[in-house]
């Protein structure tokens, strides 16, 4: 009885954390989306949330429920067949990432057919100093976005966003160091220059290996999101994202669950190049001991089971009060029918008004050095 104290209580205090995010000027004005309940079952006690490792129907049987987490585009870049890339990609002691990010209404991730828009302008650049840059992928583009290159390290985008998003996926080579004195090779370290009219930041080489940022740029939910994750030889390593929201609070502890459930995430699994490997979903809550904690589910496009997914998640503590788009932080690992497979970690945010968000992280078998 004392533990399902602690949980109510818990999830009182949970409710109240996101009503602080109001600004005094802000007020409820949307209602909360209506999530589908969480499964029957779900136990955030269990080891594996109360998911089973059963097969599924392809997507959960829910195809509509992923469309908008998967209008990307495959790019063939002729920069792959050029000898400046092969030389440096196949350089011993170069670095492989995959850089993505995507920018616009974070919050409305996963519905690309909202009519309310904040439009902004995205355009920009991405620039790797003495590296060269591959595209693989455009996310959500529309007919009047488009891409360019400026040379092999540096390519460009024409992006407006309204109620969606838009995005890039591209494969970051970095050569290996110069000869020399280590301060002649600090002086030669290459940056990842990211520029666009909200958001611009520079990147030293060492933060893409496991890079997680998200940041919003204004109070209509616009912002960006990017995960880059190095690419070892051998040891595959990836993405994953999708949509983060907070149940209604009249629905949170449903009455069939062990703990309490906060909310539900659903999204893809992202592999090599930004190719969509699978689909997931889970929840999120406060189990009886008063851990937050999330569970969730990994099958391929097939429907196969991959895995359980299981951790810890939490808000970022400078930002429990006054915040309009809160924002945090997961971290876990993915286990098997009997062992643990590898780890995952990203970040989330949401929208305070409605509970609605998403989440973006990287993920790396247990060979990765940097999870």
């Amino acid at each position: 009885m004392t533990k399902r104290i602690l949980a109510a209580t818990a999830a009182l205090a949970f409710v109240a954390f996101v009503s602080g995010c109001f600004s005094s000027e802000d007020s409820p004005t949307s209602p909360y989306p209506v999530p589908q309940a969480p499964e029957s079952g779900v136990d955030l006690d269990s080891p594996t949330g109360g998911f089973t490792t059963s097969d599924e129907a392809p997507a959960f049987g829910e195809p509509e429920q992923y469309e908008a987490l998967s209008l990307e585009e495959p790019v063939n870049d002729p920069i792959e067949n050029t000898s400046e890339y092969q030389t440096q990609f196949r350089a011993r002691g170069a670095r492989i990432f995959e850089f993505r990010a995507v920018w616009g209404a974070l919050w409305n991730l996963d519905d690309s057919t909202r009519t309310d828009p904040c439009p902004l302008d995205w355009s920009g650049t991405l620039a790797l100093e003495g590296g060269v840059i591959a595209v693989h992928r455009t996310i959500a583009f529309e007919p009047e976005d488009s891409l360019y290159r400026v040379d092999p390290s540096t390519i460009g985008w024409v992006s407006g966003t309204g109620p969606h998003v838009d995005g890039i996926h591209v494969k970051l080579v970095v050569p290996p160091p110069p000869p020399g004195d280590s301060a002649s090779a600090d002086r030669a370290a290459p940056r990842l220059v990211l520029t666009t009219g909200p958001f611009s930041r520079t990147f030293a080489i060492e933060e893409l290996a496991a890079l997680r940022l998200i940041e919003p740029v204004d109070r209509c939910g616009n912002g960006i999101s990017i995960a880059s994750v190095a690419q070892p030889p051998l040891c595959p390593h990836g993405q994953l994202a999708g949509a983060w929201k907070l149940l209604p609070p009249d629905s949170i502890a449903p009455p069939d669950s062990n703990g309490v459930v906060y909310g539900h995430f659903r999204g893809v699994w992202i592999g090599a190049g930004g190719r969509i490997a699978g689909h997931l979903r889970g929840v999120f809550g406060v189990n009886s001991d008063g851990a937050r904690v999330f569970f969730g589910k990994y099958i391929d496009t097939s429907g196969r089971f991959m895995g359980i997914l299981r951790g810890e998640y939490g808000a970022r503590p400078e930002e429990i009060e006054g915040c309009r788009y809160p924002r945090g932080f997961f971290a876990g690992e993915w286990i098997g029918r009997a062992d643990v497979i590898g780890r995952l970690r990203g970040h989330w945010m949401m929208d305070a008004e409605n509970g609605a968000g998403c989440f973006h992280g990287v993920w790396g078998m247990n060979c990765s050095p940097n999870l």
